[in-house]
């Protein structure tokens, strides 16, 4: 289930930096994604973050994620500014089970998450209520902008209740949610 994170800026950034900062977020995921298929390290150190470890060991496997896609980043030419930032970013939603969409450009930024379950919905709405997102995204388009600006980052509240009823409902009984406003489907 795709749920559309809002990325607000002010003042607007105008839409070549809008399309630049997508095209080097998208980059991004395509390097970690082939990582995450060919290296056998990193699919362990995912395993590991999954189970019952320590906190300090949490932390090990976290930073060395990290570390690798850094790397990774590097060498794949995302922009040397933005590399720590989205490597920061990738290994929180990986360990999430949050994957990447796609994105775009409407009247804002656009990011669509795919969250496959309720808890990965949980952890992406976390990651926007606690102010992580907001601080991912401020650094990586200040970063590009090269001055500050202001944001707004949120998931509509009927695009995440949607995602929690298909995520939460059983599968294959036949039933369709439905949104009581407009009678479309989710």
């Amino acid at each position: 289930m795709e749920v559309p994170v809002y990325v607000i800026i002010n003042p607007a950034i105008g839409e070549a930096v809008e399309q630049y900062f997508i095209s080097e977020l998208t980059k991004a995921y395509e390097i970690i994604d082939v990582l995450m298929e060919t290296s056998r390290e990193v699919c362990c150190l995912k395993e590991q973050l999954r189970q019952k470890i320590t906190r300090c060991q949490r932390s090990l496997c976290r930073e060395r994620l990290t570390k690798m896609f850094v790397s990774a980043l590097d060498q794949g030419g995302t922009l040397p500014r933005l590399v720590r930032i989205f490597a920061r970013m990738v290994a929180y939603n990986t360990v999430r089970d949050i994957g990447f969409g796609s994105a775009r450009v409407t009247n804002s930024i656009v990011i669509y998450y795919r969250c496959k379950t309720v808890k990965a919905l949980y952890e992406l709405s976390q990651m926007i209520v606690s102010g992580f997102m907001h601080a991912v995204f401020a650094a990586a388009v200040e970063s590009l902008v090269l001055r500050p600006t202001t944001f707004d980052v949120y998931v509509r509240a009927d695009d995440f209740n949607c995602a929690l009823l298909r995520l939460s409902s059983p599968q294959g009984t036949g039933k369709s949610v439905t949104d009581t406003h407009n009678n479309n489907s989710c």
